[in-house]
């Protein structure tokens, strides 16, 4: 099996840059292999496009290192690749309820969604963290570091 091995991290965080009326802009996302730094800044070599790395278009970009997050090696429904620290939608075919959880790296060396159950959800699990596996089905809705009100609802 040829896994593609893949990061991302970014070079502007959520709301260091603002609009005229005061509203964040997002991050500045970058695609590529990486240079794991010591403190707080990492260097990823690519491009703005995960897709469209190649080697004539490598670029150098200093990222904050608490935002780099590894390709899991998937894609979602719409074929957007899945990262640690996504937020997928996806129907659990447990309980057949729609969650929104974080992508994240389980105990069992395999990327899952971590999920919060909520009092509406089921009362009785209320509070309690659950990971699932990633379904094909599934929506990449977000990320932790752009959209973490979406983990709250």
């Amino acid at each position: 099996m040829n896994r593609k091995i893949l990061f991302r991290g970014q070079t502007r965080k959520r709301g260091e840059k603002v609009r005229m009326d005061g509203t964040p802009v997002d991050g500045n996302w970058v695609y590529g292999g990486i240079l794991q730094g010591t403190g707080d800044y990492s260097i990823i070599y690519g491009s703005a496009d995960p897709d469209k790395i190649s080697v004539s278009n490598i670029e150098k970009h200093v990222v904050h290192t608490d935002t780099v997050s590894q390709y899991t090696g998937l894609t979602d429904k719409n074929g957007v690749k899945i990262f640690e620290g996504d937020i997928i939608k996806q129907t659990n075919f447990y309980d057949h309820l729609e969650i929104h959880g974080a992508v994240v790296y389980g105990k069992a060396a395999q990327f899952v969604v971590r999920h919060t159950y909520t009092e509406q959800e089921n009362p009785y699990k209320c509070g309690k963290t659950k990971a699932f596996a990633i379904s094909p089905r599934c929506e990449v809705i977000g990320n932790i570091h752009d959209n973490p009100e979406l983990l709250e609802k």
